[in-house]
């Protein structure tokens, strides 16, 4: 078999070698398109997993997904993709593609290769246990929830764990992770640790690149130590002034039909294309689906609390927007990809915070609200600066999707440092649940009574989504300054988001943000381009210091 083989393999080289550039290249986006299908086809079997699958097909499910990451896994590793990478690499080699190819054609090479060295470096065997573990552990994840039971949940995550450590190892031996090596190799230097003995410090890079491409956990910790050290007093003073905005226009019973018609009518306003989308309903919010013409939003809602559902519904609208925004030309190959979450989050808080949290959008969505609720005294009496007031409370709480602007990043500081101590060895799953009562007292001041406030909120940690949680607050940092450059470049936005004229802004992202995909390399590379400057979160911490100062008076 392997003798047989490997002559299929040396006779399609031979033939590859002898086709033009765009013939090899053409070749390639078939065999890409094809890949993403399947990709589709499971990221449509979660979202269903999530939203409307009954309870008692979890493990039927979880089969199923296991046997469909098998065949993505032979589709991902197939020979003949090598084949075609590799010759595609030797021309590269040997001339400049540049005449024959654009920045983009050129860029989905470059992500092909390096998206099949990471698909090749696992075992089938490890894919398909990764499918099955992902579906289990979000399942049990729901039931520990629901029970408040952290315990419950406890043997999933130590698996997550141990198998995040096995494809990490995988990569560093294939030369994959060349960061994450040096920092293990200095790491193990420093301990005098000897050959086999364990040794994981390091692995946070390798994860965090996954999410966030190019950008260094040690700038990371700089970055978040800076964030404790300015919002930490922020939040303190706000607090000291002992006074509070009244909410009272926005708690109360709220019928959720009447919710979900203006979630609605608000994300559509913005721009979503309910004829390439859905909107549902599910515990944790999120977006996902198959491709551009057929994106998954799901949100949720709050009988006693208006703000959730309008928020949680307008930051997924800017995750939505992302996906249906993405290059028509390119949408089914790489380079139309989202960059990197940190970019993608920029999108949905740029909507959410930078947008939903402002006067002008409720200029032009307040009217409509008390349109909606046309009987409820305290909606139809507010004034726009009262409910700009609510709308930016400034309140530390439990929960991270609820968390106003200046608190949330300490909860996603909190994760980060829980997830990274975690991987690299530090504590172990079971001290979990105390370290994370701890840091939010010591962050937030809120003393966590229950593990469904605490440290079961997150279904990310159940798909093995770690690494993950940082790119929220490099989210919020890119969203500032993308922002910021939006409103240099469009004359009177604001003016225009007022009127309700949304699709001024959203056009630009389109431009700028949407069908740029992944033509860049990092989300630094793709803000200076933008920009004139790399990441700068001293940008986001002005941002949240102007704003806040003028809401509560300091």
């Amino acid at each position: 078999m392997l003798r047989s083989t490997m002559t299929v393999l040396a006779k399609s080289s031979a033939e590859l070698s002898s086709e033009s550039v765009r013939s090899l290249y053409d070749k390639l986006c078939v065999r890409m398109k094809e890949i993403g299908h399947v990709h589709g086809i499971s990221g449509i079997l979660q979202w269903d997993q999530e939203v409307m699958m009954p309870a008692k097909a979890a493990e039927s499910r979880a089969e199923q997904l296991s046997v469909l990451a098998g065949l993505s896994h032979e589709l991902d590793t197939s020979p003949i993709l090598g084949s075609i990478l590799q010759e595609l690499e030797d021309r590269q080699k040997a001339q400049d593609l540049s005449s024959e190819l654009n920045a983009y054609e050129l860029a989905n090479i470059r992500l092909s290769r390096k998206f099949y060295k990471e698909e090749t470096v696992y075992p089938l065997e490890l894919v398909k246990a990764a499918a099955a573990l992902q579906s289990k552990a979000s399942h049990a994840w729901v039931e520990a929830r629901k029970e408040s039971n952290y315990a419950k949940f406890a043997p999933y995550l130590q698996d997550q764990i141990d198998l995040l450590r096995k494809k990490v190892r995988y990569c560093m031996e294939a030369g994959l992770c060349e960061e994450t090596r040096k920092i293990n190799e200095k790491a193990r230097i420093s301990l005098g640790l000897k050959d086999g003995e364990e040794c994981y410090k390091g692995y946070y890079q390798a994860l965090l690149d996954k999410y966030e491409p190019g950008f260094k956990e040690e700038r990371l910790q700089v970055l978040f130590g800076d964030l404790k050290t300015n919002l930490v007093p922020l939040i303190a003073k706000i607090t000291e002034k002992n006074f509070q905005h009244d909410n009272s226009a926005i708690k109360g019973d709220f019928d959720v039909q009447k919710q979900t018609e203006y979630s609605h009518r608000l994300s559509k306003d913005i721009g979503f294309d309910t004829d390439c989308g859905r909107l549902d309903v599910s515990t944790h919010p999120f977006t996902g689906g198959a491709h551009p013409t057929d994106v998954r939003m799901t949100t949720r809602y709050t009988i006693n609390d208006l703000q959730e559902g309008i928020t949680g519904t307008i930051h997924e609208t800017g995750h939505s927007l992302y996906e249906q925004g993405r290059s028509k030309e390119y949408r089914d190959l790489p380079v139309s990809q989202a960059l990197s979450l940190g970019i993608h989050e920029s999108q949905s808080l740029l909507w959410e915070r930078m947008v939903g949290l402002g006067k002008p959008f409720w200029t032009h969505a307040l009217p409509l609200l008390k349109e909606t609720f046309p009987t409820v005294e305290r909606i139809q009496n507010v004034t726009l600066e009262q409910f700009y007031n609510a709308f930016n409370r400034v309140e530390p709480g439990f929960i991270r999707i609820e968390a106003d602007e200046v608190t949330y990043p300490l909860h996603v500081v909190l994760r980060y440092e829980i997830e990274k101590a975690l991987v690299e060895g530090d504590i172990t799953v079971a001290e979990v649940p105390a370290l994370w009562n701890a840091k939010m007292k010591e962050y937030l001041g809120k003393d966590v009574k229950e593990d469904r406030l605490g440290c079961l909120q997150d279904t990310h940690w159940a798909f093995g989504l770690i690494g993950y949680f940082p790119t929220y607050t490099l989210g919020s940092i890119y969203a500032v300054q993308i922002y910021s450059a939006a409103k240099e470049a469009i004359p009177n936005l604001e003016d225009h988001l007022a009127k309700g004229e949304f699709h001024v802004l959203k056009e630009w992202l389109n431009e700028n943000i949407h069908k740029q995909g992944s033509l860049r390399e990092s989300g630094d590379e793709l803000i200076t381009a933008l920009t004139g400057k790399p990441l700068d979160a001293s940008l986001y911490v002005k941002y949240l210091t102007d704003k806040y100062t003028k809401i509560y008076d300091l």
